[in-house]
């Protein structure tokens, strides 16, 4: 298989939202799906690259790998794109002249995932990239405190705790209003990675979930609230 480093470096940078580390990599017959669930099963991504994000692409079944994060950085020491085939427990990457061996783990010690949980949601609205990337850094300011999103007629209002309270409004002309969640540092972390717009579903202390589609790519988060009595 071939694809240019950057997309898969990217792709796997926020399917593992911050702190994933062992995972299967499954090359199925629609592109690479991955199914990270956070440690403390607080929130966790489904994530698709579309096959049609390769150069040269073979649904090759799972590989397991226990060392993510190491791994994207091996990517990048690498050339623009990379060619990858896997025998038996091991990766071979390269690029070029270059290559790298990289050895996997059994299959039989990862969990596979049933995917996206049946949730329902009251609202769903859509967050342009650059106010994502200004509330993270409005709750980031603070430590230890929770995001509130709160949904008002044909707008959504979100609001943090701790020493620098933020105050923002964000126009959803089809919100009908009346719900109120609050989350913690999961959702905070998770959505910092992402590079695009994201559309949310929320319900009043109810898990959200929280998509962002691209050309290449569609990313699934489900995080569960932060109760405000905690």
């Amino acid at each position: 298989m071939k694809i240019e480093t950057t997309i898969l470096e990217e792709f796997l940078t926020e399917a593992r939202m911050g702190e994933v580390e062992t995972c299967l990599l499954q090359f199925n017959e629609t592109g690479l799906f991955v199914s990270a669930m956070a440690i403390a099963n607080s929130h966790k991504a489904d994530s698709m690259l579309k096959k049609e994000a390769f150069v040269e692409y073979e649904a090759i079944g799972n590989v397991g790998v226990d060392d993510l994060s190491k791994l994207i950085k091996v990517f990048k020491r690498l050339g623009k794109e990379i060619e990858f085939t896997v025998e038996g427990n091991l990766l071979t990457v390269k690029s070029g002249s270059k290559k790298v061996e990289i050895e996997l783990i059994s299959e039989a010690f990862l969990t596979t995932d049933d995917g996206e949980p049946k949730l329902e949601f009251a609202e769903t609205f859509t967050l342009d990239n650059g106010k994502v990337k200004e509330i993270v850094g409005d709750v980031s300011l603070n430590k230890d405190a929770y995001l509130k999103i709160e949904t008002a007629e044909k707008k959504v209002l979100f609001s943090n705790t701790g020493k620098y309270k933020f105050h923002s409004e964000v126009e959803a002309p089809a919100c009908k209003g009346g719900v109120i969640v609050n989350f913690g540092k999961p959702l905070v972390d998770s959505i910092a990675s992402l590079d695009s717009d994201l559309i949310f579903s929320v319900s009043t202390d109810y898990p959200t979930k929280v998509m962002e589609k691209t050309e290449d790519a569609i990313i699934t988060l489900i995080v569960a609230p932060r109760m405000p009595d905690e």
